[in-house]
């Protein structure tokens, strides 16, 4: 009698186990889908490629306006904007009648800026490439850089998050050089789109400096571009930008001169 006991006993401890390691499985498996499942399966480095296939091109026209709310008033600057690669733009203000007139120049590694009311042309270098746009929350190197982040950062996918009711992939961008304005950014990326909801721009002590969200999408040319950008530089408090996107034209002839300092006082 007491062996039967012992065997009932031994029976009914093992059927325990087995259904503790059934559960256990299962919690296993579900922490693996289906978001954990396709987290693993996106390449990073080719997600980010493909944002930059939509949005970047050779050349570009823009035709924009800039909303520079500083917690007490708001500004709209309009400005026409011609990008070349990563290294070349020029930036014609058009309002208001304050600002009209003033021309941005980027070329050779150097940028020019010319102010029509003091008929001066200053070079911007340094430190001051960093420093607040006309009382933006741009940076005069945010405001002429179009960089392929593909070709300047190594990416990583961190984790999925829904942002707005998307499931992004968040990825982490660590920068490939060491003069890179910002050394790490933080992109929330729709795979499905491949386009950017939001990023996070970072120093290089890991100090979160501006964030960016990217707004109400609209096809054109056949991609997928942003009508607004609104920048948010936390070194301020209740300040943000707006840039607003009116016309936007990829792969356009851009006229040699415009990247020369002639333009400047013409």
């Amino acid at each position: 009698m007491m062996h039967r006991a012992c065997n009932r006993k031994l029976y009914f401890n093992s059927k325990k186990m087995m259904t503790r390691l059934f559960f256990l499985a299962i919690i296993f498996v579900t922490s693996l889908s289906p978001v954990n499942a396709q987290e693993s399966n996106i390449d990073a480095k080719l997600l980010l490629t493909q944002v930059d296939d939509n949005i970047w091109s050779n050349t570009k026209f823009i035709q924009g306006r800039l909303i520079i709310d500083n917690g007490r008033t708001v500004r709209t600057l309009s400005v026409d904007n011609w990008m070349e690669g990563v290294e070349r733009s020029y930036s014609h203000y058009t309002a208001p009648a304050r600002e009209r007139g003033t021309k941005m120049l980027k070329a050779d590694k150097k940028l020019w800026m010319y102010t029509p009311r003091a008929d001066r042309t200053i070079l911007i270098a340094g430190h001051l490439l960093r420093q607040s746009m006309m009382g933006s929350d741009l940076s005069y190197e945010d405001m002429s850089e179009d960089k392929r982040l593909s070709r300047v950062y190594d990416a990583k996918v961190e984790k999925m998050e829904t942002l707005d009711g998307v499931l992004c992939a968040v990825l982490l961008l660590t920068s490939l050089e060491e003069d890179t304005n910002y050394q790490t950014r933080r992109l929330w990326v729709d795979p499905e789109k491949k386009i950017i909801l939001k990023q996070y721009l970072y120093a290089k002590s890991g100090k979160l400096l501006k964030t960016v969200e990217f707004k109400d999408y609209f096809k054109t040319s056949g991609r997928l571009f942003p009508r607004e950008m609104i920048y948010r530089d936390l070194l301020k408090e209740n300040t943000k930008t707006t840039y607003s996107f009116d016309e936007i034209q990829f792969d356009v002839e851009i006229p040699p001169e415009y990247f020369s300092q002639s333009i400047l006082k013409r």
